[in-house]
């Protein structure tokens, strides 16, 4: 059985607070690469999540990570704005 994938856009209100969400979850981004593969792109004010993973409980885990990342970052984006 090959990977498991599964993808995850989410448009924001604008592009600069889409790059700023992408800058800030990236270090994470990077240093989860051990169990679970991801890809990020920002098109626009579009983030693209497209993580795959060998295990269901794996994938779950990842794409829940950077969900939460995603929320926080986006979070204290619209605080300091």
């Amino acid at each position: 059985m090959g990977d498991l994938c599964f993808s995850l856009e989410i448009e924001f209100d604008s592009k600069e607070e889409a790059e700023v969400v992408y800058r800030s979850i990236l270090l994470e981004h990077l240093d989860t690469q051990i169990k679970s593969r991801s890809d990020m792109v920002i098109k626009g004010n579009t983030l693209k999540v497209k993580t795959y993973a060998k295990d269901l409980g794996i994938l779950k885990a990842s794409i829940y990570s950077y969900i939460r990342w995603i929320k926080v970052a986006e979070s204290i984006y619209k605080l300091t704005r």
